[in-house]
């Protein structure tokens, strides 16, 4: 028999019924409360069956928030200026002018920045509206959970340095680069491109000034700290045993190796060469006693390291179109000996509506920004699949694997002669 309960009561039933398992988790246990308070937690430190309650209200609150607002308010609460109060606090570095158990007025922090201090409230009474930062008196400006972050977490300022100055203006403009360039085929013809008026691809043009890379190498750090990208899911979800003591592992745009160091320590046997650009390189260390080396490469060249049992790809190819993917892919080709793998991880996009709509969100939005900052995207199985069928038909595809609370999967092709 069908429920007599309407869509909002089913919603508002979820919220209530799982609210309250979390609440009486954290009470049981003496642990703080949720709070928009400076000292608020940063982590609820539930268990995995209480932070499942926690998602549900989450995705339920969500879906009732956007059925009770009605069409019209959804569309009218897009508003064009959501990242407006981002940029100044990160432009003049408010999070650190505000003190951290202290207070300041808007006249004083207006004088410190040197800015109209009707504007600077202004702005800021729009981000206290969205939580960051506080008015506990009129005039006064103290901070709150959110911004705190922004003081004592270096990752996470550059998380929001790198929103505003990069992705955003990148955003702006992507619909004016389909309208210049329809194909959007080329990783220097992008919304990024317009932006920074460059012929430059995204990466090639953050290399021209050593801090902007730094900032945007500290904001994928906060991006990736989640559970949800922890190196432990590639160490532990995948059989490495099977690859044999003594194999060589290729970790092609590695970075400054911390895949390569997580698997070395826990397989010590095989042996691991991150492959980077040059300015990647100089930066890198080697460890002593870690069977880890580091090498220059670009991994649209042909590959130098012959007989390797194991080319890996973590987190680099969804930033680029699908023919630069190929042309990574048929690079490989004339170092693999039969039987090698080729290792992929990472994100696989679900069928529209597969998942809870606050999670396709994120999802989507990924995806526009990979299209925002290099035509590139995130790719469902069959579009992955196709990139080795289209680089060679001797890619053999295996299969893939999405370790338990991963967000990125781990897809498998061998080569076959």
């Amino acid at each position: 028999m069908a429920s007599s309960q309407s869509r909002i009561a089913e919603l508002a039933t979820a919220v209530a019924h799982h609210t309250q398992r979390v609440d009486s988790y954290l009470a049981e246990r003496g642990l703080p409360c949720p709070s928009f308070e400076a000292d608020g937690p940063v982590d609820l430190a539930l268990s995995p069956e209480i932070e499942e309650s926690r998602t549900v209200v989450l995705q339920a609150s969500q879906e009732l928030n956007d059925l009770l607002q009605g069409p019209r308010d959804l569309i009218f609460n897009h508003q064009h200026n959501q990242l407006v109060y981002l940029k100044l606090i990160s432009r003049f570095d408010l999070a650190n002018k505000v003190p951290l158990n202290g207070e300041i007025t808007f006249t004083d922090l207006a004088t410190t920045v040197g800015i109209d201090r009707a504007a600077l409230t202004s702005i800021l009474r729009l981000a206290i509206a969205h939580r960051i930062f506080k008015e506990p008196r009129p005039g006064v400006i103290v901070h709150s959970a959110a911004s705190r972050q922004i003081a004592e977490d270096s990752c996470v300022a550059s998380w929001v340095g790198a929103n505003v100055d990069e992705m955003w203006p990148a955003a702006e403009k992507v619909v004016d680069a389909l309208v210049k360039w329809p194909l959007a085929a080329e990783p220097n013809q992008t919304g990024f491109s317009l932006a920074n008026e460059t012929d430059q691809s995204f990466y090639s043009e953050l290399g021209k000034n050593p801090e902007r890379v730094r900032r945007f190498g500290d904001a994928m750090s906060f991006f990736t700290t989640s559970e949800g990208y922890s190196l432990r899911h590639l160490t532990d979800g995948y059989d490495w045993d099977i690859i044999g003591s003594g194999a060589t592992i290729v970790d092609l745009g590695g970075s400054h190796g911390d895949v390569a160091f997580a698997l070395a320590h826990k397989y010590p046997s095989l042996h691991f060469i991150v492959q980077e650009l040059p300015q990647v390189v100089a930066n890198s260390k080697e460890e002593e006693g870690i069977d880890v080396k580091f090498m220059v490469h670009d991994f649209f060249e042909e590959q130098p390291v012959h007989g390797a049992d194991v080319y890996l790809f973590r987190w680099t190819l969804h930033n680029w179109p699908d023919k630069y993917c190929i042309k990574a892919l048929r690079a490989l080709i004339p170092a693999l000996k039969p039987s090698a793998r080729v290792l992929i991880s990472e994100f696989v996009m679900p069928p529209p509506g597969a998942v809870p709509n606050s999670l396709e969100r994120k999802l989507r939005s990924m995806d526009v920004t990979m299209l925002e900052i290099g035509n590139a995207r995130e790719r469902d199985l069959d579009e992955w699949i196709s990139l080795f069928k289209q680089a060679d038909s001797r890619f053999i595809f295996k299969g893939m694997r999405q370790p338990p609370g991963s967000r990125l999967v781990i897809l498998e092709a061998t080569w076959e002669k």
